[in-house]
């Protein structure tokens, strides 16, 4: 008894169904996963050790203090659509008794795949329901690339150009490294009223300040997710009078993510590295190879087989 061959069709169309799921995986699969998600639930901390901050409670300033930022992502999965995402960004600088020194709370909605802000969803940044925010809401988008892009800096209320340096290794993970600096900007215009002496005015009972702050970011992002690995911020605040003259030093630090931050972020990065490589290059590429391997096969057994191949007729003995 013999076994009947496997039709050059049915393997053609084996191949091609494997070349179809590489285009697939590449170009559809891949592409629909860059988005940004609804979801999200994340915290990460800056901090320093010498900072510097005037206290109004005391009227004094205090130099040499541990400061830490702690800045939270909330994700609002009953806004926005399959285009736009909603997060929630806190941002509080505390002593590190936990004193609050400075604080922000902003609002904003997001294309999911470019990641700049959209206006939409009830946005707002601190009690300024009718602030427009524009540029990358939270973070670069994925497959970021080494040019300038405008951010939002919540401090300043207002888009600055995000500048591409240079390439950095950050605990092994590949990383592109952006900064900006920008200010000092008016950021209240009435920070308050006090005692003249204090502004370095003995002969005033009272004077009114305006605080004016400047802001420099350091990010680095790991290009295909986008993900912020690593980051510094210095931040100066002032009180001003309305001359214009700058009496005090209301807020000086320079921050950094603290190191177990650091390492999450770095593996969350390799994760999502590991995940695209698989994705993107590896899967697509194993089903092409089998698909054009099929494909060589199929043309062979569709060749017309050499006479001397072919089944002799049967004779009348082996019929009988």
């Amino acid at each position: 008894m013999t076994s009947r061959p496997i039709p050059w069709t049915a393997v053609l169309a084996a191949g091609a169904f494997l070349v179809t799921l590489a285009a697939l995986m590449r170009f559809h699969v891949y592409e629909s996963a860059l988005l940004l998600p609804r979801e999200q639930d994340r915290t990460y901390r800056l901090a320093t050790a010498d900072g510097a901050y005037f206290d109004p409670g005391t009227l004094t300033s205090r130099t040499g203090v541990v400061l830490v930022a702690k800045v939270t992502l909330k994700g609002d999965t009953t806004a926005g659509d399959e285009r736009t995402g909603v997060w929630t960004e806190f941002t509080s600088i505390e002593t590190g008794e936990g004193r609050r020194i400075d604080y922000h709370e902003r609002r904003s909605a997001f294309d999911r795949r470019t990641a700049a802000a959209v206006d939409c969803c009830g946005g707002y940044v601190d009690s300024d329901a009718g602030a427009r925010q524009s540029g990358l809401a939270f973070r670069l988008p994925f497959r970021a690339e080494p040019r300038s892009y405008p951010m939002y800096d919540t401090v300043l209320r207002r888009a600055v150009p995000l500048r591409f340096e240079r390439e950095e290794d950050v605990q092994g993970v590949r990383t592109y490294r952006y900064s900006y600096t920008a200010g000092p900007v008016e950021v209240e215009a009435r920070a308050g009223e006090f005692p003249g002496r204090a502004m370095g005015l003995p002969g005033r009972r009272a004077v009114g300040v305006s605080r004016y702050a400047e802001v420099a970011r350091t990010l680095w992002v790991e290009p295909e997710s986008g993900l912020t690995v690593k980051a510094e911020e210095s931040h100066r605040q002032a009180l001003r009078t309305v001359d214009g003259a700058e009496r005090r030093l209301g807020l000086q630090a320079r921050l950094t993510m603290v190191p177990e931050d650091v390492a999450a972020r770095a593996a969350e990065a390799r994760a999502f590295a590991r995940r695209v490589l698989l994705v993107r290059d590896v899967l697509p590429a194993g089903f092409l190879v089998g698909g054009a391997a099929l494909g060589l096969l199929a043309v062979r057994l569709r060749r017309p087989r050499p006479p001397a191949e072919r089944e002799a007729p049967r004779t009348e003995m082996e019929t009988v």
